[in-house]
């Protein structure tokens, strides 16, 4: 009788076993799929960024075609500010 229910023990561990490998693929799935679902919205959101940062660029190259002597003029202005803030270090 303590065989039997020796080989009902094994049994059942290695059905446990089996059961185990099972759920270690499944998380290693979810894991993947998780992973290239997240690379995926971080593609989507840098293409996002770039293409707002192109535009922006693409604005301001606008307004100093339309307006060259203010855009230099503060072009001028900005680089003296920094240029009083930096050379008194």
């Amino acid at each position: 009788m303590a065989t039997a229910e020796t080989d009902l023990l094994m049994e059942e561990m290695r059905q446990l076993r089996t059961d185990f490998g099972k759920i270690s693929d499944t998380l290693i799935n979810i894991a993947k799929q998780q992973t290239s679902e997240a690379a995926a919205r971080a593609n989507r959101a840098a293409e996002e960024t770039w293409s707002d940062a192109k535009d922006m660029a693409k604005d301001v190259t606008k307004r100093i075609e339309e307006q060259p002597l203010k855009s230099t003029l503060i072009a001028l202005a900005v680089g003296f500010l920094l240029g009083l803030i930096f050379s008194r270090r």
